[in-house]
């Protein structure tokens, strides 16, 4: 039944998922820079700031209308954080997402006609991922994930003139944290997953298995981690990186090899998120 009193401003902030939002932000901020060989004034205004409003948006809307579609999944994946038909009706987070996805068009188009359909298509992928892809074998995961590496192609939108950015390494980086978190969050979600058919990897092939593929693609992480040392020939780079990136990986090893519990997997995919951060934080170094 949906909550009828009137909603707190918190709630809403809950929904936009803060700290992915911060997360982004600082993805964003620290590749126009870099790219920028840290020169202000080789950003190009306002357009470096209207990017940055335009994927904040996009992504806050993907949110918003995923968890509006996962109310069933979510009454029993996590009861006690669901928001949607609990402190805001489906009809006020409708509007809400309405009104970010209004927004992600308003700034992409800012920026530019061809940011303005990224815009478009992203958001339109994104509901058909809450609307079905989501229940599918890895596909979903895979389109998240994707995305998620995209957003570090989408700072040389704001740059003028474009030094080594290492675009394409960090994209990669980013789009295997993410899929770990993706493998390990529906490992996490399976009982509410099964409410609705889906056919996530750990519903079709076990926690097991899924556990494996997360360790799988840990170490591919860990050997595109060693190619960049090895590549940049950065002493400060490569001590950064063997601290924050390359050990931390090791103690993921261990955490999913012995979770046996929805909790287990739940500090899992939250604490992959400061991996994320440390990865992404490197390129300082660069």
């Amino acid at each position: 039944m949906e909550d009828k009193r009137k909603p707190a401003f918190r709630y809403y902030w809950i929904l936009l998922r803060p700290v992915n939002l911060g997360i982004i932000i600082l993805t964003m901020t620290l590749f126009m820079f870099h790219a920028s060989q840290w020169n202000i004034q080789n950003l190009r205004w306002p357009d470096a700031l209207f990017v940055l409003l335009a994927v904040l948006f996009t992504a806050a809307a993907g949110y918003v209308i995923n968890d509006i579609l996962d109310i069933e999944e979510d009454i029993i994946n996590k009861p006690e954080k669901r928001i949607i038909a609990k402190h805001i009706s489906i009809r006020s987070g409708i509007i809400f997402y309405i009104i970010l996805l209004l927004g992600s068009l308003a700034f992409g188009f800012l920026t530019g006609l061809s940011m303005g359909l990224v815009c478009v298509m992203i958001s339109v992928l994104l509901y058909f991922y809450s609307s079905d892809l989501k229940g599918t074998t890895l596909w979903g995961n895979l389109l998240v994930s994707l995305m998620n590496g995209v957003v570090v192609f989408f700072s040389a939108q704001g740059v003028d003139e474009k030094f080594n950015g290492y675009f394409a390494e960090y994209a990669f980086l980013a789009f295997l944290i993410t899929m770990v978190r993706e493998v390990v969050k529906d490992i996490e979600d399976i009982e509410g997953d099964k409410t609705r058919e889906y056919e996530t990897f750990p519903i079709v092939y076990g926690a097991r298995k899924s556990v494996w593929l997360g360790m799988g693609i840990l170490t591919l992480l860990n050997f595109h981690m060693v190619y960049l040392i090895t590549e940049s020939k950065n002493l400060y780079f490569g001590v950064f990186s063997g601290v924050f990136v390359l050990l931390p990986v090791f103690y993921f090893y261990h955490q999913l090899l012995t979770a046996d519990e929805k909790a287990d997997y739940t500090r899992i995919q939250r604490r992959l998120k400061w991996l994320m951060v440390s990865g992404i934080l490197s390129v300082v170094f660069l």
